[in-house]
């Protein structure tokens, strides 16, 4: 399953990190064009650059889409490229469908050769007919579902963190995918129904990784205000598995703060600071 080959490349390279490629024009170093195919030419440039450190990627469609004409078509190249280079490609698809169109869309996005990917986020608060499409379609190829259970904005405790039956809202969308992710389970011991968890709140991190041992956290939003290493720590087990932390603007924006560096090398310059800011608070066996 895909999650092992997750779980595998994250103990190969001793580095639970990704790097999350949603990319604006704002982005691009004063040697890149400011149009689509500067934007591809440069998330190209990157994932040559972070291959031998970075185990996986994450590469949103909606900022590739907003870019305008050209901008899912230079998607599709990052994300080949990135398969070429051996990462485990993530596609972020965290939209709200209107009724009827998840199994649709599922099967387009999973079950061809168009989005070359290993996993997909989806928003986890459309309910199980907006969610079970993709778990199904996935199955296929045996790719991963990450649903959305937090997010790392400070205003999502709103909703996210309201209580519900004794519990809070997204730990009930955690009872969902636990249920679901029993008869998915990868030979490292989490399931490919995983959740996705912001790295801002250490305690819920620590609820998820303590109540649901078998599903894998992707960590999101490392780089956002009030997240640090420390607390996305609290999303791994004893032996450093079970999670993956995922970072974007500070990387592939590194070059506006390290002028006298290569865009490349200052993005595998933060690259690396990110890894070792993990790395401090546990061991990857």
């Amino acid at each position: 399953m895909s999650i092992d080959v997750l779980q595998n490349s994250i103990r190969k390279f001793k580095n639970p990190s990704a790097v999350i490629f949603a990319p604006v024009y704002d982005f691009l170093p004063p040697l890149y064009e400011k149009n689509v195919i500067g934007i591809g030419d440069y998330c190209c440039t990157l994932l040559s650059g972070l291959k031998n450190l970075i185990p996986a990627v994450r590469v949103d469609f909606t900022a590739f889409a907003l870019l305008g004409e050209g901008g899912i078509g230079q998607m599709q190249r990052v994300m080949r490229y990135a398969k070429e280079l051996g990462y485990y490609v993530i596609l972020d698809w965290m939209i709200l469908e209107k009724a009827g169109a998840s199994e649709y869309r599922a099967k387009q996005l999973l079950c061809g050769d168009d989005y070359p990917c290993d996993g997909i986020t989806l928003c986890g608060y459309a309910g199980s007919d907006c969610i079970k499409p993709y778990i199904t379609a996935a199955a296929e190829k045996k790719q991963d579902v990450f649903v959305v259970l937090k997010t790392a904005n400070r205003s999502g405790m709103e909703i996210q963190d309201l209580q519900t039956g004794g519990r809070l809202v997204h730990m009930a969308v955690a009872d969902y995918l636990n249920r679901w992710g029993e008869t998915a389970m990868g030979r490292c011991g989490y399931s490919r129904i995983a959740a996705m968890a912001g790295a801002t709140n250490a305690t819920s991190l620590k609820s998820l990784r303590k109540k649901y041992p078998k599903v894998f956290l992707l960590v999101d939003g490392l780089d956002v205000s009030g997240a640090n290493a420390r607390n996305a720590s609290a999303a791994f087990d004893q032996l450093g598995h079970g999670a993956l932390c995922c970072s974007g603007s500070s990387i592939l924006g590194a070059w506006k703060d390290h002028e006298n560096l290569d865009p490349v090398a200052a993005a595998v310059e933060m690259a690396e600071r990110m890894k070792r800011n993990i790395t401090r608070y546990l061991i990857i066996l």
